[in-house]
């Protein structure tokens, strides 16, 4: 049992070193999403529609399955939400266009305010906002 026990102390420390990694990451991330989202907003019809089906929602992805296990959950409950607005979506017009940037500004302060776990109050608030789509 010792041996379980050392074994899983062990992964932990190394789930907390790459956590630390995580922000570093995630920032990379964030930024290629917010460049993508300029490159859709640049483009029209059916151009925009493709980069945000593709591009942006493949990244919207990856964060949301990272999130959660550095600490981040709300990374992965508004990336997820992201990812299942964009799917319901037929077109990207100026009101969707503005729905996927109010989704790109809350992870961004998640991110910049270090907001984990839940985010408490703020959090909550910014997961309510993007809820509302």
């Amino acid at each position: 049992m010792s041996n379980t026990l050392d074994e899983y102390n062990k992964a932990m420390a190394v789930l907390d070193d790459l956590a630390k990694e995580y922000v570093v990451w995630v920032q990379q991330d964030l930024k290629n999403l917010e460049d993508t989202y300029s490159q859709a907003c640049s483009a029209s019809g059916d151009v925009r529609d493709e980069i945000i089906r593709k591009s942006l929602f493949r990244i919207a992805h990856d964060m949301k399955g990272q999130g959660a296990t550095f600490g981040y959950e709300l990374v992965t409950d508004i990336g997820n939400h992201l990812c299942r607005y964009i799917e319901r979506q037929d077109t990207f017009d100026k009101p969707q266009m503005e729905a996927v940037e109010i989704h790109i500004k809350a992870l961004r302060q998640i991110i910049d305010k270090k907001l984990i776990a839940d985010g408490g109050k703020e959090g909550q608030d910014l997961k309510n906002k993007v809820e509302a789509f």
